[in-house]
């Protein structure tokens, strides 16, 4: 019997043999012998400009995704943005035009707890948050790292600013707060990722020992002038240069992924996280890679952690080396490699 590739909506989800609906009426993972989930790209409220910063240890009734669980209808065949583009591509933009004026709306209910109740919906054991901010406008790294400080199941990933006068500055007060890793967001720094500015980022960083998770390409949701700005081919510069940097190609490449994929299999120091690949692609990047370079990641809470999770295990259906490498063993490896747990006790990170 074939597996069926469109849904209502996310709660449809749980036709598929991974999951069930709980007492409360939401999904949750239904796999015994699921290993314990490390989701590599995820986010927490974010506040800019005018907007005040974000309680983000407050819980909320429920999570306001940008790909609304219950309402927006699932093809598992697309990349999630093209799904979510089709669907709902104004209201997304609405949601994230809201956070340059008020730290209420959507935007408030991306908060630790409710990201920590998801998770244990999911069977997700550890999160890395990657803090988004924009030149001149934002101070979520700071302000997430410290929310994070002590939380043994959330990671956090900086955002710099390198048009700023004290950029260097800002990445040692990071790193000082417990950052593990640094995103690097190309429509959010208003820089292509070979710029010379990040190149020197990256020189900088390199001192730390730890990994660089890039935004990769784009997917129709951006704006068109700022898409340019991630195209594929302008990461490979820094990937050959800073080979003792880790790197981690967000989105595996979206639609572009099997350039991203030559990327990874060129480069020893690079792997991919496919949050939102389809589980045609996934099983496409097994089969040319290998299972031990590719990690898992949902960018919540644009999307719920079922969405991205189903299509991993549907790519891994009879495939389980693959599906406890792409879920767990990988990024488990990188946490210990790198003591991305910070210090937190090692049997905490394994």
């Amino acid at each position: 019997m074939s597996t069926p590739q469109t849904f209502s909506n996310c709660n449809d989800l749980t036709r598929l043999p991974y999951f069930e609906m709980n007492a409360d009426g939401k999904p949750v993972l239904a796999l015994e012998d699921a290993p314990p989930i490390v989701d590599f790209h995820t986010h927490l409220g974010s506040s800019f400009y005018l907007s005040r910063p974000i309680d983000l240890f407050r819980r909320t009734d429920a999570v306001d995704h940008c790909f609304r669980h219950d309402e927006l209808p699932i093809d598992l065949s697309l990349y999630s943005g093209v799904n979510l583009r089709n669907t709902r591509r104004n209201g997304t933009f609405s949601d994230h035009a809201h956070t340059i004026f008020t730290n209420k709306g959507a935007n408030a209910t991306y908060t630790i707890p409710n990201i920590i109740e998801e998770m244990d919906r999911m069977g997700v054991e550890k999160s890395v948050v990657l803090a988004i901010d924009l030149p001149g406008g934002s101070n979520n790294s700071l302000h997430q790292a410290k929310y994070l400080q002590g939380n043994p199941r959330l990671i956090p990933f900086c955002a710099i600013n390198v048009n700023a006068r004290r950029w260097e500055e800002e990445l040692e007060q990071c790193l000082a707060m417990g950052a593990r890793g640094l995103k690097v967001h190309p429509y959010a720094q208003f820089l292509p990722p070979n710029h010379p500015k990040m190149m020197q980022l990256y020189k900088r960083w390199s001192r730390t020992g730890l990994p660089i998770l890039f935004h990769t390409a784009n997917n129709g949701l951006e704006p068109s002038l700022l898409r340019k700005l991630s195209d594929m081919e302008l990461y490979e510069e820094p990937l050959k240069k800073f080979t003792e940097i880790p790197f981690i190609l967000g989105h595996a490449g979206m639609l572009f992924y099997e350039t991203a994929v030559e990327y990874a299999k060129a480069h020893g120091n690079t792997c991919l996280e496919i949050g939102g690949q389809p589980p045609q692609n996934i099983q496409r990047m097994i089969d040319t890679l290998g299972n031990d370079k590719i990690l898992f990641g949902t960018d919540w809470p644009f999307y719920p952690i079922i969405l991205p999770l189903a299509k991993v295990l549907v790519a891994t259906d009879k495939d389980r080396e693959s599906r406890d490498l792409i879920l767990s063993g990988n990024a488990f490896r990188l946490i210990r490699q790198y003591n991305l747990c910070g210090n937190a006790p090692l049997a905490q990170a394994v």
